[in-house]
């Protein structure tokens, strides 16, 4: 199949033209799968227009897709109007060049494409557009433009009772989904499905509590502009695999409410244990109130890259000497299905009186605990990525959550225990030597 004689060919090299639709002026569209990215390799196109995105692969995209936009033809000038020549031949001015790439997907709570567009950080002010029938969400971020409206804007295409159908047949979280186009609402499989980021993350640093008789703002750090309260204790919790990073979360508790104000999650080359610590004493130099170490109980087994006689947790202690820390580890990590059960019944309905709450600022374990998944036998499915660079290969969620889980079942540990067995307070013997069956926050 060849393009009629009359079509200008000029440039082409193509062995065959299937797979594209021709012009009479000589312009070429591609059309393809990105099932098998590499295919493209070699092209160089103008602009790009990708659909279903969500079925995509993040390196199809990213490393095949935007690679290949390296065509000229496309410029705009100052005013933003779009021109095919480069230089305005009247006034010299030199215009920019525009390699548009277009993403479009049906809607779905898709981890890299929230992360790429930095959705996570625009959370209210989408929520507050897209419930609209005629409003919707757009907005310039980065060199990237998201735009998130609802089923409403698209009517005219539907049949009449298409939406009031769908609305009658799905859930809320489904209709939150596919008629609003909400990227965060629940997809189903999720780990902690009774997360909810419209609750459970806040801006600690606006949280008031009754103190001698007046409502303060009792994690308002000024001096340091984040969420800190010197005068009672800090509780840390660790998670020791080292790749993408090595993780420390950072609580406070008040009363039965464990607030997350902090996370410390280093990358390579500064992804271990003594970088860690070294990081927490920056950030809390002089704290005086109190320091309760958590963490994987696996960390106190002997490393043959440590020192003999020394682990992680050793190290901790050493390094954090000037806090007087106290070390609150288990001997087993809590079973993951019934440590998740007890903290998705948290979230749900503040057991016992418990809360829980993120601070904000606090990506990494709010992308955890919203996209890390469930597996089929009711454990976490830490689904493994590859960095292309380095070819290392690591789980992407999963480690801010464990240092959660071992912190939340230790710290509160009467509740927990009562929990695990429907409903009594009991501490099984033996579980952790230095704090006994109540509560000490």
């Amino acid at each position: 199949m060849q393009p009629p004689a009359h079509f200008n060919t000029e440039g082409h090299n193509y062995d065959t033209y299937r797979g594209k639709i021709c012009f009479y002026d000589g312009t070429v569209i591609y059309k393809g799968s990105l099932d098998n990215a590499k295919a493209h390799d070699g092209k160089e196109v103008a602009w790009a227009l990708l659909d279903e995105t969500k079925d995509t692969k993040e390196s199809a995209v990213k490393e095949v897709i935007t690679g290949r936009l390296r065509e000229h033809g496309l410029y705009y000038d100052s005013m933003g109007v779009l021109s095919d020549i480069g230089v305005n031949p009247v006034t010299g001015e030199k215009h920019t060049p525009w390699n548009p790439l277009y993403i479009l997907t049906s809607p779905a709570k898709v981890p890299w494409i929230n992360e790429w567009f930095s959705l996570d950080e625009h959370v209210d002010e989408i929520v507050q557009h897209i419930y609209s029938e005629t409003d919707y969400f757009s907005k310039d971020i980065g060199n990237k433009r998201a735009t998130i409206s609802s089923t409403f804007h698209n009517q005219r295409n539907l049949p009449s009772n298409y939406i009031s159908n769908q609305m009658a047949n799905l859930h809320s979280a489904l209709q939150d989904m596919l008629i609003y186009g909400n990227p965060f609402t629940s997809a189903g499989g999720e780990f902690y499905k009774c997360f909810n980021r419209q609750q459970h993350v806040i801006d600690v640093t606006k949280v008031q509590h009754e103190v001698d008789g007046n409502m303060e703002y009792v994690f308002d750090d000024k001096a340091r502009a984040r969420a800190y309260n010197s005068k009672i204790p800090l509780h840390i919790s660790f998670d020791f695999n080292v790749n993408p990073y090595m993780t420390c979360t950072v609580w406070q508790v008040m009363g039965k409410t464990a607030y997350q104000i902090d996370e410390i999650c280093l990358s390579n080359p500064r992804n271990t244990t003594v970088d860690t610590c070294m990081e927490f004493v920056r950030r809390y130099q002089g704290h005086e109130a109190g320091l309760f170490v958590y963490g994987d109980p696996s960390g106190r087994s002997e490393d043959t890259k440590m020192e003999k006689g020394h682990n992680n947790f050793t190290i901790i202690m050493r390094k954090l000497e000037q806090f007087k820390p106290a070390l609150r580890i288990q001997a087993a990590a809590p079973p993951v299905v019934m440590r998740g059960n007890f903290i998705n019944t948290v979230f749900e309905k503040g057991y016992e009186g418990m809360q829980i709450f993120i601070h904000q600022t606090c990506t990494k374990s709010i992308a955890d605990f919203v996209y890390l998944k469930e597996n089929s036998e009711g454990t976490k499915l830490k689904e493994k990525v590859k960095n292309e660079e380095t070819g290392v290969t690591y789980e992407k969620y999963g480690h801010t959550s464990d240092s959660a889980d071992y912190f939340l079942c230790v710290a509160f540990v009467s509740e927990y225990n009562k929990y695990k067995i429907g409903g009594v307070a009991a501490a099984p013997p033996g579980i952790w030597k230095s704090i006994k069956s109540r509560n000490t926050y």
